[in-house]
């Protein structure tokens, strides 16, 4: 339906939303961000994603990308890991929602959501995914904190990862049971687009399109489905609204 159109844009012509929503305009990347429906509800609700700590990452090698073997210098390491982590959180996205292994793991074993969005360019921090650590530099260079934020193993890149990196001290704070948590807003910045209902996930669609209708303008919201011939997660055609 849109194809052609996401062709235009630059993006491949196998992109999950390509057959179900328009393309994100110059200037703006189309990303998902897969949880939970209940989460996935909240966050249309109150038109905000939780930022991520890294104290709670999923992953024990975050902030890991480099190595030190004398004592002095793994010291400072230490110490630079510790400010890193302190000052800064991430929201995750990926690029694409058509792998099943994202909804297996990150879409509540496909009975969750993704919600797209379109993030301004300047907004997001590629993923680097390399096989081996590097060694820390001796001196401070200019893109060392988005070196420790933005590279994971290269086994994490089927998640081909798309971050927001969020100062904590500037992000919306909430106090639950004692502990702090963090959000980041849409805004001008991160515009919400889409909203792809799981294949397991029992929410009803068009009871959810009015929902999100009634809270967000310009936001395609359809079904998923697995896909008949190939490994993948695709849209389930007769959920998708007609072209606008």
């Amino acid at each position: 339906m849109y194809r052609n159109d996401w062709v235009d844009r630059g993006y491949p012509s196998t992109c999950a939303s390509a057959s179900a929503a328009p393309p994100p305009p110059d200037g703006f990347v189309r990303v998902y961000h897969l949880c939970e429906a209940a989460y996935a509800a909240a966050n249309i609700e109150r038109a905000r994603l939780k930022v991520a700590t890294f104290a709670d990452a999923n992953d024990p090698f975050e902030l890991s990308v480099f190595y030190s073997r004398d004592p002095a210098q793994r010291r400072r390491l230490r110490q630079f890991i510790d400010d890193v982590a302190k000052r800064f959180g991430i929201v995750c996205f990926s690029e694409d929602w058509l792998d099943p292994t994202l909804w297996s793991h990150y879409g509540d074993k496909h009975r969750g959501m993704a919600l797209g969005f379109d993030v301004s360019e300047g907004h997001l921090l590629p993923v680097r995914y390399q096989p081996q650590r590097t060694a820390f530099p001796a001196a401070v260079v200019p893109d060392l904190v988005d070196q420790f934020l933005g590279t994971k193993y290269a086994s994490w890149a089927y998640e081909r990862e798309r971050r927001i990196v969020v100062e904590l001290a500037k992000a919306e704070r909430e106090t639950m049971e004692d502990r702090d948590l963090f959000f980041e807003k849409f805004g001008s910045e991160v515009r919400l687009r889409e909203v792809i209902v799981g294949p397991l996930c029992k929410e009803d669609v068009a009871a959810l399109r009015a929902k999100v209708n009634s809270l967000h303008s310009d936001v395609t919201t359809f079904k998923a489905r697995l896909a008949d011939k190939f490994f993948s997660v695709v849209p389930d055609e007769p959920t998708v609204p007609p072209r606008w």
